[in-house]
């Protein structure tokens, strides 16, 4: 199986969130949700959560084999996308904080031993975590917690 059909197969499962409120917001609540949305994804809020994501996914990166998948969105240019060959630190940093601040693109990480892909969407403040084993949970589960951020269950 390629890694194109690995990602488009794990695109189809259910997923945990990893995210900025502790579960999904009630429809009721929905009008107070786009406020607060708003409020955390302006430009001193948006960089602390960058950052955590940062932290997050370079620990996590230094115990699992990945693949990375980046599509970017630049003005004035058309869609640039594909695999990451260039996998040191920086460029990893360089582009996951370009996607989360400036609202654009996605990445998408594919732990290849886990069978499980990460996905960080520009413009929002969570991320998704597909297939996840019980060994990527034990690993995850401490580091969200320690960022500030919460997990919960979402079905596709």
């Amino acid at each position: 199986m390629t890694r194109y059909e690995k990602m488009s197969q794990l695109f189809n499962e259910d997923y945990r969130v990893i995210d900025f409120l502790p579960g999904r917001v009630p429809h009721e609540a929905e009008t107070i949700f786009v406020e607060v949305e708003q409020y955390f994804m302006q430009d001193k809020q948006l960089q602390v959560f960058c950052d955590k994501v940062i932290a997050i996914v370079l620990k996590l990166l230094c115990y699992y084999p990945f693949e990375m998948y980046v599509q970017e969105h630049i003005p004035l240019i058309r869609q640039r996308e594909g695999w990451l060959k260039d996998k040191r630190c920086d460029t990893i940093v360089k582009i996951m904080k370009k996607t989360i601040l400036k609202r654009k693109g996605q990445i998408d990480i594919l732990l290849t031993r886990e069978n499980s892909m990460l996905s960080i969407s520009g413009g929002t403040l969570s991320i998704a975590v597909y297939n996840e084993s019980d060994s990527l949970r034990e690993m995850l589960q401490p580091m969200v917690h320690t960022e500030g951020l919460y997990d919960w269950r979402f079905r596709a």
